[in-house]
């Protein structure tokens, strides 16, 4: 069985500064090792020390992670500013209980030093819900808003008339009050290279695969910061596992900058996803057939953990991790 879309994984320099970021959204650390260069180059096709700390979100042990990356020598400066929807740009969303609050924060740190760019919160409407007409026919669908910095390429989102349980669970304990990652999106140039997720990663395509939209969305083109006309193609992909772990792949209709090289493993930023297998012995064979490139022979990670490395048809970098007892 295929578990699904398990981490986010940031590379940084400031092992410290940048725990105590995410402490601010619920996160702490559960694990923590080290690989030497040589290790993490087999691995990660990047050879530096690192040293990495996996952060848990209230009970959510099965997706949605963190894994922060510290290498000795990074690869480069990562994707930094990058707006959203160019080639190579990953995201992962949040679900929050107040967003405003959550924009409140955002915009008094930037406005005392903060280096953040973000868009406003928005309603906004995608798979699910409908337009508000009255106060009897009221507004189904979510507020949302996008963060930029050197240290998250987060969506932040609050549902208004409806529930999903499950899909996001936010812990008291965290202080602004954001649940654990509950999807991950890629851009990628070529929107038929994202068959790979389903017929090889094994991931379930939604019935909509894939949709057109765009800047012609008012919520979509403040969300993702768009320029008039910029239209792109989306799909989604489910966890057969998982009611979360979800993943979504973006293609532009328009030329954008190709930025793959500054998010892969280590790059700083958000630069890598990891996906999580029951048998991993049985997808490395499966991922060994397929289009891939540069797969990795299964070795232990820095917690210990059976993994590999591959390099998917669309040019962007995956970490394959199986599942201990």
């Amino acid at each position: 069985m295929i578990s699904g879309i398990f981490e986010n994984c940031i590379g940084l320099k400031d092992i410290e500064a940048t725990l105590k970021y995410w402490t601010e959204f619920g996160y702490r650390e559960v694990n923590r090792g080290q690989l030497s260069a040589e290790q993490a180059g087999l691995l990660y096709g990047h050879a530096s020390d690192l040293t990495s700390l996996r952060l848990q979100n209230g009970n959510s042990s099965d997706h949605g992670l963190v894994r922060l990356l510290s290498w000795k020598q990074p690869r480069n400066q990562g994707l930094g500013h990058t707006l959203p929807v160019v080639n190579g740009s990953r995201w992962f969303a949040s679900l929050v209980q107040d967003i405003y609050a959550l924009a409140d924060a955002f915009n008094d740190d930037k406005a005392n030093g903060g280096d953040w760019i973000y868009s406003e919160p928005v309603r906004a409407i995608e798979f699910t819900g409908n337009l508000g007409v009255g106060l009897y026919n009221r507004f189904v669908g979510v507020r949302e808003m996008f963060v930029i910095s050197s240290q998250t390429r987060q969506a932040f989102f609050q549902r208004y008339n409806y529930n999903r349980p499950g899909y996001g669970t936010i812990d008291p304990s965290s202080p602004l009050l954001v649940s654990e990652g509950t999807h991950s999106s890629l851009i990628i140039s070529d929107h038929s290279l994202s068959s790979f997720y389903a017929e090889v990663f094994g991931l379930v395509p939604f019935e909509s695969n894939p949709k057109r939209s765009g800047y012609e969305k008012p919520s979509t083109r403040q969300t993702l910061m768009l320029d008039e006309g910029q239209e792109f193609y989306l799909s989604g992909f489910a966890s057969p596992k998982t009611y979360v772990g979800l993943f979504q792949v973006y293609s532009p209709l328009y030329p954008t900058p190709d930025k793959r090289e500054y998010s892969q493993p280590g790059s700083l930023g958000l630069s890598l996803f990891t996906y999580q297998v029951d048998d991993i012995t049985a997808f490395h064979q499966r991922i060994t057939a397929s289009a891939a490139t540069k797969v990795s022979p299964i070795l232990p990670n820095e917690f210990g953990e059976p993994s590999f490395g591959l390099v998917a048809p669309d040019g962007m970098y995956w970490i394959i991790v199986g599942q201990t007892l």
